[in-house]
């Protein structure tokens, strides 16, 4: 069925096919008002508004078990792990929409519940966490939300390709409750002592900012904003042998914040 495609013409039709999905007849060529391509089982349009009155608008993504395309198996599980669906974005390039580049991901945990994930291609071969090689054109799930509320940052990051920094805040942070901070050095699990830590925070205009934590504290992260003008550094204030606060400088006056994370063993 074809509603208001000037593309899809009886000729392009015709020379749609299941294996012409790469190609100058392929879904990756269409821009359609409506357009159900039976062939692929797709229903394609420019945009999707969902309204309702008194209950939630749903958009449901659901996996059965069993042989595609149409037997399902009512006595099977989906296996822990498994992707239930995704949404997924996509780039334009000289052949048409390409392949997913980011996706929004659900899987599979047991019966009742699941993950939420989000996922990019790396654009380079290597390796999961858990172990399991990927492609450049694979999606790598980065950052996972438990049931439990736990959010996971690097959950199958490569840990030969982890970036300098897993987490970037651009604004305050408040912890509420205990910073644990664990490390690796060679392979092995060795978790330090857990620590408690407050957050800091100082303003001013001065183009140069800084907050100190109290005595006995070490400093164990920071950041801030610049109010006007652009931010020339962010770094740790190391007043003796150990950083003991956060320091800020703007490249003009201004309303300026910078807070500090301080932590006592």
């Amino acid at each position: 069925m074809v509603i208001g495609s000037p593309r899809l013409t009886d000729l392009w039709l015709d020379r749609h096919g299941g294996q012409s999905n790469g190609g100058s007849f392929g879904d990756n060529a269409v821009v359609a008002d409506f357009w159900y391509d039976a062939t692929h089982r797709r229903l394609f349009t420019r945009s999707l508004v969902l309204h309702e009155v008194d209950d939630p608008a749903d958009l449901r993504l659901g996996r059965a078990a069993g042989t595609f395309p149409d037997r399902l198996d009512f006595r099977a599980q989906l296996q822990p792990g498994t992707t239930v669906g995704h949404v997924g974005f996509v780039p334009w390039t000289s052949n048409g929409f390409g392949a997913y580049f980011a996706a929004l991901q659900g899987a599979v945990r047991d019966q009742g519940t699941g993950y939420l994930d989000l996922a990019t291609v790396t654009g380079e071969y290597g390796m999961t966490r858990t172990g399991s090689r990927y492609e450049p054109q694979d999606l790598i799930k980065h950052v996972r939300l438990h049931p439990s509320g736990l959010l996971e940052v690097g959950f199958e990051t490569d840990p030969v390709s982890r970036p300098d920094v897993s987490l970037l805040v651009r604004g305050n942070v408040e912890i509420e409750g205990t910073l644990t901070v664990a490390s690796e050095p060679f392979g092995g699990s060795q978790t330090v002592p857990v620590l408690a830590c407050s957050v800091r925070t100082a303003t001013g205009n001065s183009r140069a900012l800084s907050v100190s934590c109290g005595p006995g504290q070490l400093a164990t992260g920071g950041g801030g904003t610049c109010g006007s003008g652009e931010m020339r550094g962010s770094r740790p204030l190391v007043e003796t042998a150990a950083p003991s606060g956060w320091e800020l400088s703007c490249s003009r006056d201004g309303a300026h914040a910078v807070y500090v994370v301080c932590c006592t063993r």
